[in-house]
Order: structure tokens, then C-alpha cells, then sequence
């Protein structure tokens, strides 16, 4: 597994969409959160005023935060072989092979109609 962390830093002024989270459960509480952030939650006594704080809070936090690209080369692990198939088309040119085969075909064959 082969990382190459790029130097350049990606531009803080991209714009990110978030969803919120209203809770109105708590007769005197309004509790907002970012459904993308579960551990950013303000409380307020208003919806305004919830989503203000939370947005003080995002901007916050994004403040300290930094995003670094890091490309990662994976190479999927290689599949076993099937231990059977070093053994298929081994009677392909064996006449006598066929005799048996065939044999069996007719024997199985018959096997079918003593049943049905």
C-alpha cells in the first residue's frame, strides 16, 4: 500500500452543506445539532437563537480544523486459486475417459426412469 499526502492545503472558503436538528421535546429548551456533526448541540430558548449558536459553533471549530488530500494506492489481496482447477480438462483427450463418462450417463439415465 503505496500514500502520497499532498502539501496543498484545499481552500477553507469551500462551501459545505449541513443538515439541523430541532428538537422542541423540552417545554423550555430548543435543542439544535447537526445531523453531519452529532456531538456539535446548542440549546436556546428560540429556533433563531439555536441555529445562531450553532453556526458560532461551526464557524468555531472549523477555524481550528485543516483538510489535507491524502491519496492511498490499494492493491486488493490476490484470490486463492481453486485447488480444482489444475485438474480440469486433464481427461479432455482420453477415449477411454469417455467410454466411462458415457457409461455413467447411461447408468444415471436409467437410474432416472426406475424412479419417475
Amino acid at each position: 500500500m503505496i500514500s502520497k499526502v499532498s502539501t496543498e492545503k484545499i481552500s477553507q472558503s469551500v462551501p459545505l452543506k449541513f443538515h439541523i436538528l430541532i428538537d422542541r421535546s423540552n417545554e423550555t429548551k430548543i435543542s439544535a445539532s447537526f445531523l453531519e456533526l452529532p456531538n456539535c448541540q446548542v440549546e436556546a430558548s428560540t429556533q433563531e437563537e439555536a441555529i445562531e449558536k450553532l453556526n458560532d459553533l461551526l464557524h468555531n471549530r472549523l477555524e481550528k480544523l485543516e483538510i489535507i488530500p491524502v491519496e492511498i494506492e490499494w492493491q486488493a489481496p490476490k484470490q486463492p486459486e481453486n485447488p480444482w482447477v489444475k485438474f480440469a480438462g486433464i481427461f479432455q483427450d482420453d477415449p477411454d475417459f469417455s467410454e466411462i463418462a458415457e457409461s455413467l450417463r447411461k447408468e444415471r439415465l436409467a437410474n432416472d426412469d426406475e424412479i419417475a
